[in-house]
């Protein structure tokens, strides 16, 4: 039996064993699927924000990968009767949990090296198309970066990497900074040979991984975030590329001081031209 709390208006719950995690009410998707009877193609969602599912599979192909908290569904926490119904007061009908950040330590983190560590986490980024990835969902433990909601990834609408550039451009312009783009602003030799390390490592990750993942995640879309992701891991090299020269560019515009129509912007129009 685990311990319930509140902090600034979040609910915490504390295992018997310590470990603390948020407890985060599991919205539905916006837009509900359906099934065109001609085509039985499945049209899903334009966005997640706070689905369980989705902050499991990122958290999970993060793990022992990138620095990113553990996500748990409700059924992995053994709740009692009266812990599931008391957090229903306090949170809504369906929740799911997410490892507390801070509690993480260097010695179990993936990457103790600040700058290792973004340039893995970037390259998952890119892979599940998270924009959402600033110092807002980020927290420094002992100067090492660690991850924290997922909610925003896996956008249907992001697959496409140039709409997904458009994306990272409006959330910066909104004031959430994506890691993406800071790693690239001071990007260097280093980095680049981090970042040919991390693409490496997410492009071995095998179908039989990605199924089973959507599997766990217990998502009611997992074939379609099966497909999207096996087509993400086979070009995220091209997509790595493509992401790392657009803000290339960016910089070297800004640093000529010339004046010109958002360079993104213009990529992606020449694309889907």
């Amino acid at each position: 039996m685990g311990t319930i709390e509140i902090e600034r208006g979040m609910v915490k719950y504390i295992t018997s064993d310590g470990e603390i995690y948020y407890v985060k009410q599991h919205f539905p998707p916006s837009i509900p699927p359906v099934t065109e009877r001609t085509s039985q193609k499945l049209l899903v969602p334009e966005r997640f924000f706070s689905y369980g599912p989705i902050e499991k599979i990122v958290s999970l192909l993060g793990l022992g990968r990138c620095n990113v908290v553990t996500v748990k569904l409700a059924h992995e926490m053994h709740l009692t009767f009266e812990e599931f119904e008391m957090l229903q007061e306090m949170v809504g009908p369906e929740f799911y949990f997410s490892r507390a950040a801070y509690q993480y330590t260097p010695d179990t983190l993936p990457h103790k090296d600040p700058e290792t560590a973004m340039g893995y986490q970037i390259v998952l980024d890119i892979l599940v198309r998270n924009w959402d990835d600033g110092d807002r969902n980020m927290y420094m433990v002992s100067g090492i970066p660690v991850w924290f909601d997922f909610g925003a990834s896996l956008d249907p609408r992001c697959q496409n990497v140039y709409r997904f550039l458009l994306k990272l451009q409006d959330a910066a312009e909104a004031g959430r900074v994506s890691s993406i783009e800071l790693y690239f602003k001071n990007y260097s030799r280093q980095r680049e040979k981090i970042l040919e390390a991390a693409i490496e490592v997410f492009e071995s990750i095998t179908q039989s991984e990605i199924r089973t993942i959507v599997q766990v995640s217990e998502d009611e879309f997992s074939g379609f975030f099966a497909d999207y992701l096996v087509n993400n891991i086979s070009q995220i090299s091209e997509d790595v590329d493509i992401i790392r020269g657009a803000f290339l560019s960016q910089k070297t515009a800004d640093k000529g001081r010339i004046f010109y129509e958002p360079i993104l912007k213009q990529t992606f129009w020449r694309q889907i031209k």
